[in-house]
């Protein structure tokens, strides 16, 4: 899709993208225990981590950075959600987070001539520009969070949370049993 336009698609692109697929989907496949959360994220895993170098990796590079995304989704996600105690139902913070900051540095490893990628990249320009982006992000939330937690707050009443959002902000449930509009 970053290509823009039909002449500009390159299949290597195309099949590094298949492979990182593959790789996100077995692993999360096999270290999730055949969750189908985890299978289906999987993908979506190695989808991300191979977009920063999609155009510079070998296929089989694009496998390991795949294989890679999805344990370390699959590995993490249960970190925040059981250990750790944070909120992130979708897993967004491992799957987009995580997972495309490895990418980044993936780039830098896996598009090196050393492992068969097409070369121009450099490790250490992937690992600073990838630092900067986290940090950008750290600043922005944490300047985005406290204002709308000064205006607007960003906590639900325990009632509410109980009930959960569907119910209480957007009035729709998702079990039938519990459905407003019957």
């Amino acid at each position: 899709m970053s290509a823009q336009t039909i002449d500009k698609i390159s299949g290597l692109v195309a099949i590094n993208s298949l492979m990182a697929m593959v790789g996100g989907t077995l692993s999360a496949w096999l270290i999730g225990r055949n969750d189908p959360g985890f299978t289906y994220n999987g993908p979506l895993a190695g989808l991300v981590a191979v977009c920063a170098g999609s155009d510079i990796m070998h296929p089989l590079g694009s496998l390991a950075v795949g294989l890679i995304a999805g344990g370390l989704f699959v590995y993490m996600f249960i970190l925040v959600q059981n250990r750790w105690k944070i909120d992130d139902v979708l897993g967004v913070w491992p799957l987009h987070g995580l997972c495309g900051l490895w990418g980044g540095l993936a780039a830098g490893i896996f598009g090196t001539p050393e492992f068969g990628g097409m070369g121009g990249v450099n490790f250490t320009a992937q690992l600073i520009g990838s630092g900067l982006g986290v940090l950008i992000a750290v600043i922005g939330s944490t300047i985005l969070y406290s204002i709308l937690r000064a205006t607007m707050g960003i906590r639900m009443s325990a009632e509410d949370e109980f009930e959960g959002a569907d119910l209480t902000i957007h009035k729709i449930s998702a079990t039938p049993d519990r459905e407003t509009n019957w």
